[in-house]
């Protein structure tokens, strides 16, 4: 019995070339606050009541892999108060490793508040995460885990969250995972491009908008070829096991490209490609476009009857690496990351509606 679980967990566990195997699917570093959201069809100024969540981008992307049934943790600091333990207990419940995470007496916990048709407000300066520190990575075993994640915002949040961020990737042995997630109105927001270049440059795989990377690469960055050696590569030519294929609205185009904005996110991707990302996922206005291995593929993406955008790129990670880490192809892991994204969009919540199963 013990020998039959072993065989069926090796097949999609990445081992690294001392032949180690790693005790995480995916360690994530980042923010996670409190989010209060009037219900659908209100508004924060009339409703009578706000619905309470949670919502950080790398903890949104471990509960969509948590409930596809990959081991993951999430490493971060929040208060020692109630909103803390309410993250705590939403993420632990979700099958979220949460040990790591620390409690801080003297600062709080993160809010966000979402209003319906306009921007989102953050609480979060000063808040326990943006104390976050590589010293909060001494015991967490990052050099263990298939896969690691951060996003820009933890750049962005504070000196030392950008420290910890750059001492995550480069203590990964595995897969390191970048989305740029640039925001406004955080601690580095008007200098966000040279914060975050520094999570590109060591990064495998990057998850990122067409507009991001038009802003992180600048007029003069395509002269620039410097690279960080990266040690995993995902696979392009294997394909998920199994006759069923994976469901959206989505469709792979044809023949006829669209060909203004994806030669142009091709072109941002083979860039972006110069500073070290060996795959490069591109999230257009009307496609979502992946460079790997010197080939570019795209699928037309329709963005209709939202009811709250807000957490769509998570889960779209989250779909996308969670095919890619059971060995399916990129069409796979694009039509899976369009499906999870969707569904999300389809309550206020940043993760209520990602789904328990890809079949």
């Amino acid at each position: 019995m013990c020998f039959v679980v072993f065989v069926v967990y090796a097949r999609f566990a990445f081992v690294p070339a001392d032949g180690h195997e790693l005790s995480y699917d995916l360690i994530a570093l980042g923010e996670t606050m409190i989010a209060l959201a009037p219900a659908p069809g209100t508004s924060l100024r009339t409703a009578p009541h706000l619905l309470v969540d949670h919502a950080g981008a790398e903890s949104n992307t471990c509960v969509g892999l948590a409930r596809l049934g990959f081991r993951v943790a999430w490493v971060s600091r929040l208060g020692s108060d109630a909103a803390g333990d309410r993250v705590i207990d939403a993420l632990a419940a979700e099958g979220v490793d949460v040990r790591w995470v620390r409690r801080d007496r003297r600062r709080p916990s993160g809010l966000m508040v979402k209003e319906p048709g306009a921007r989102v407000r953050y609480c979060r300066t000063g808040s326990a995460a943006s104390d976050m520190g590589p010293d909060d990575l001494e015991e967490v075993p990052v050099a263990d885990a298939k896969a690691v994640l951060v996003s820009g915002v933890t750049a962005l949040i504070g000196e030392r969250p950008q420290q910890a961020a750059v001492a995550l990737l480069s203590a990964a042995r595995g897969l390191r995972i970048v989305d740029p997630n640039l925001r406004e109105g955080l601690w580095g927001s008007d200098r966000r491009a040279e914060l975050v270049l520094p999570l590109i440059d060591r990064c495998d795989l990057l998850l990122t908008g067409a507009e991001e990377v038009r802003e992180l690469l600048g007029p003069a960055s395509g002269q620039r070829n410097a690279r960080l050696s990266g040690s995993a590569r995902l696979s392009g030519s294997a394909r998920l096991s199994g006759s069923a294929r994976l469901s959206g609205s989505a469709r792979l185009s044809g023949s006829a490209r669209l060909s203004a904005e994806r030669s142009d996110d091709e072109d941002l991707a083979r860039r972006i490609t110069e500073r070290g990302p060996r795959e490069v996922v591109v999230r257009g206005g009307a496609t979502v476009g992946v460079l790997a291995d010197g080939s570019w593929q795209t699928i037309a993406i329709q963005r209709t009857g939202a009811v709250d955008p807000i957490g769509a790129g998570d889960a779209f990670n989250a779909g996308y690496i969670a095919v890619r880490f059971r060995g399916g192809s990129i069409e796979e892991a694009l039509h899976a990351g369009v499906r999870c994204g969707a569904a999300v969009t389809a309550t206020p919540s940043d993760t209520a509606g990602f789904p328990r199963t890809l079949a």
